[in-house]
């Protein structure tokens, strides 16, 4: 009796899982194929202690790569909802053939998160991604709480983010040392043309151990370390340090909008050192001025970054910056050094489905002491320009 009891406890437990879960799902996705090839071209170019760029221009190479993207969108009759993207073999073609089961981003999730609407608050956790302007933060993926409020033209988000769920290197196991983050966001509309953002954060690093593991080879036979026919075993050795602290204050801000043909975006950001690792706090700017002609757009860019500050990789152009297969120069912004960027973009749209695009980019650096960040004790100045291009079909 106690057997039928049990079994029917667990169908109903089965069932109202499965009753809470039930959603309407769509599915979209996209798909690409790229090849990419470079002659006599360096990508992540550095610095050298006399501010010179280092190049590699050795012939030409190429690669392919590929991936397919679907996304997952769920959801229920009472508002609840989920949504998931999962990648397809995203990597760099490499005749990996039958192993391609062992690729660790053969099959993965990019994000995965949970919501449900109370009233003006929407409340979600998950994976999720994080956006607030490509010059601060852009396209990260973070594990996060969220609460977003809306009322009108003003909108508030609070988040708690898990930077590093931290076991301390088996060093005060008892001890909840992660590494945590606290963030609002406050935006407001001003009218249809104009709105503003601001998003003060903190980082709150209570790790204590840091653990570098190294491999080594020891003799099979521990009885005869001479028996080399026994041959070898890898024993790994964990190196404890303290941690340096990485905790600190950050903050965003970006406003938009538009005088009548012409369209205006600032960026300001700002870190304090131990946030970015490096002696001085840092900050940095930038504003956007585009004139919207129809098909044609041109605009112009102007911008700083100081003490160590880094714009986010998605911000930039083709060659500087935007995380583009040919871009050289990966973040605008040094830890080492500060840095001015002026450019004029044009785009110009053929068809709804056929946009071309160029720039014309200067990009000024400045190398600093900060001994700090791993980085060498050299001062030295570079610059580099970008003439780039680019033809996009849909």
């Amino acid at each position: 009796m106690k057997k039928v009891l049990v079994a029917g406890a667990a169908l109903l437990i089965a069932g109202s899982m499965v009753s809470a879960a039930s959603a309407e799902v769509n599915l979209s996705g996209d798909a690409r194929v790229r090849y990419v090839g470079t002659s006599d071209y360096a990508r992540n170019i550095t610095a050298n202690p006399d501010g010179t760029f280092n190049e590699d221009t050795n012939g030409y190479r190429d690669n392919f790569n590929s991936r397919i993207r679907v996304k997952f969108d769920a959801k229920s009759k009472g508002g609840a909802y989920m949504k998931t993207r999962v990648r397809f073999d995203d990597i760099t073609w490499d005749g990996q053939g039958w192993s391609a089961w062992q690729e660790a981003k053969n099959v993965w999730a990019d994000y995965a998160y949970i919501g449900i609407p109370m009233g003006p608050v929407d409340v979600s956790g998950g994976l999720m991604p994080a956006n607030f302007s490509k010059f601060y933060s852009w396209d990260a993926r973070v594990t996060r709480v969220k609460a977003d409020f809306k009322s009108g033209n003003f909108r508030v988000i609070g988040l708690i983010d898990v930077m590093d769920e931290f076991t301390n290197n088996k060093q005060d196991e008892w001890d909840d040392n992660d590494f945590m983050g606290y963030g609002v966001v406050f935006a407001m509309k001003i009218n249809d043309d104009w709105s503003f953002k601001i998003y003060p954060r903190y980082h709150d690093d209570q790790r204590s151990w840091d653990g570098v593991e190294t491999q080594r080879f020891v003799p099979a036979d521990s009885n005869d370390p001479g028996n080399i026919s026994a041959g070898f075993i890898s024993v790994t050795d964990t190196v404890v340090t303290p941690h340096k602290d990485r905790s600190g204050f950050l903050f965003g801000a970006n406003a938009k909008g538009k005088i009548a043909m012409v369209g205006l975006e600032a960026d300001l950001g700002y870190k304090e050192s131990d946030v970015q690792g490096t002696e001085d706090d840092g900050w940095g700017w930038q504003v956007t001025g585009s004139m919207d002609m129809g098909a044609f757009v041109p605009a112009v860019v102007i911008g700083g970054t100081y003490d160590g500050f880094q714009a986010d990789d998605d911000y930039g152009f083709i060659m500087i910056g935007a995380a583009e297969p040919i871009t050289v120069v990966k973040q605008i912004g040094l830890k080492g050094g500060d840095s001015l960027f002026a450019a004029f973009t044009a785009n110009y749209a053929i068809s709804d489905q056929f946009k071309l695009a160029g720039n014309l980019v200067y990009y000024d650096i400045d190398l600093n002491s900060d001994t700090e960040a791993g980085i060498p004790d050299v001062r030295g100045a570079a610059d580099a320009w970008e003439i780039s291009g680019s033809a996009t079909y849909a």
